[in-house]
């Protein structure tokens, strides 16, 4: 039985020629969302509903000062309470933060 060259494994990878308008694309990128970091400070304070989104941890620590700060009195925030906010810190899809705006 002949094969199909069109079937093989070489002519499904190999590129065609320059210039062909069916040229198939070298690279394939698989579209993956930036990953979000996001922190509940109810998780700690717990009558706190406040959640807090940002693109790195370092952001989400300098907001969550900021919130200790005017939101809950603090002058000055401890060093465990850092450390217990970069434990609470968890990766989220930028889809996963659309279905809490609803």
């Amino acid at each position: 039985m002949r094969r199909n060259r069109f079937w093989t494994a070489q002519a499904l990878i190999a590129p065609r020629p320059v210039g062909d308008p069916g040229a198939r694309v070298r690279e394939i990128t698989l579209g993956r969302p930036p990953v979000m970091k996001e922190f509940y400070c109810g998780a700690i304070i717990h009558d706190c509903e406040t959640r807090l989104v940002a693109p790195s941890e370092d952001e989400i620590i300098a907001s969550v000062d900021t919130h200790a700060r005017v939101d809950h009195g603090m002058t000055d925030v401890p060093l465990q309470l850092t450390e217990l906010v970069r434990r609470g810190i968890r990766d989220v899809e930028p889809t996963a933060l659309n279905a809490h705006n609803d």
